[in-house]
């Protein structure tokens, strides 16, 4: 990484290597500077694996691994990396930007896995930069920046300042020239420009930028939901939040000041993606309000091979929220859809404010 290390360096921008541990040891002093000056050291696996459809990708290639396979090879990634350079990996990159293992009726993606193992994980070839607001940060998209000039760069960089993208660009070597390269002359014009304050251009390594953004997630949270999967506390909890779900239908609305869905027909409804890890009975607890002349309408809530079926009851008011226990419901493990919805075709006007749905195992 020496050439493109110092032209960084030289600009003070920190930029983010994807590193297969075999090739940090052959070069493993210049990896060492790279890293103690700042740059972020991220996984890019153990053995490189793509798919089959490749005659280079080697064995085993995507098509062979199973996702444990998958984790132990990441793991392993990390510990290696960890071992050599003295940092923990906290983002990702996928082999030739494939996200599936296995193959045909078998295949199954592995953007879950990297969603719980770290912060991001970044693709390759991608047509568009990111939406910071939406993007799925276990699948960002990786934009090229190999071979390329940088007239062909620039339109790409200036479309994504003007329209607020987040633009991941990546590339393999770095020199005068060669294949998969990213040429010297372009990457310090690519400095220059970004650097230059008059460009308002932000330029940090992909782990960086990705806290930065779900920090301001979070606070925009308070005008809008960014819908998330959901996964299980420390103690076992499931906690369907407002903010995590997608609200579906002609007049269910989400209402930041209460951090709350509140819906009016039986066509609205609120979905949650839900990782569960154990099978098993869980206590369901409702968070809600409505107003008692309101109360009454009756709802589902249904997922993961189960159902509670029940009545909204009176809160006192519409600003007014309470907590209660609503059923018991037995989980299937897996990705899951858990769904809170009214189930009378005319019910009265207003069916609750709905600001969570707690799950807490039965032990």
């Amino acid at each position: 990484p020496t050439l493109g290390v110092s032209l960084l360096d030289q600009y003070d921008v920190k930029a983010t290597f994807f590193l297969v541990p075999s090739a940090v040891r052959k070069n493993l002093e210049g990896w060492k500077k790279a890293a103690a000056s700042g740059h972020e050291m991220a996984n890019h696996s153990l053995n490189h694996p793509c798919s089959g459809n490749f005659g280079w990708s080697g064995k085993p290639s995507l098509y062979e691994y199973t996702l444990a396979d998958m984790r132990k090879e990441l793991e392993q990634a990390n510990a290696e990396i960890h071992e050599l350079l003295g940092v923990t990996p906290k983002v990702y990159a996928y082999p030739c930007g494939q996200t599936y293992l296995g193959r045909g009726a078998n295949a199954q993606s592995f953007i879950p896995l990297i969603d719980e193992m770290f912060l991001a994980g970044r693709g390759w070839l991608g047509e568009a930069p990111v939406d910071p607001v939406l993007a799925d940060m276990a699948h960002l998209t990786g934009m090229k920046m190999d071979n390329m000039d940088f007239d062909e760069i620039l339109p790409i960089v200036e479309a994504a300042s003007k329209t607020g993208k987040w633009l991941v660009l990546a590339g393999h070597e770095t020199d005068d020239a060669g294949n998969q390269t990213t040429y010297l002359k372009v990457l310090e014009r690519l400095l220059q420009y970004a650097k230059d304050p008059a460009n308002g251009i932000w330029i940090a390594p992909v782990g960086t930028v990705a806290e930065y953004v779900l920090e301001q997630r979070e606070k925009i949270e308070d005008a809008v939901n960014v819908p998330a999967t959901v996964r299980a506390q420390n103690d076992g909890q499931l906690r369907l939040i407002a903010e995590r779900g997608q609200g579906i239908g002609p007049n269910i609305k989400y209402m930041p000041e209460w951090k709350a869905f509140g819906w009016y027909t039986a066509a609205d409804r609120v979905e949650w993606e839900v990782e569960i890890k154990e099978a098993g009975q869980y206590d369901v607890f409702l968070d809600w309000s409505v107003s008692d002349d309101t109360a009454g309408n009756p709802f589902v809530f249904e997922g993961g091979g189960d159902s509670i079926e029940g009545v909204v009851g009176k809160t006192g008011s519409w600003e007014t929220f309470k907590q209660e226990k609503i059923g018991r419901i037995n989980i299937k493990a897996g990705l899951t859809k858990m769904v809170f919805r009214g189930s009378s075709p005319d019910p009265k006007s207003g069916l609750l404010d709905l600001r969570e749905v707690r799950l807490v195992p039965v032990k």
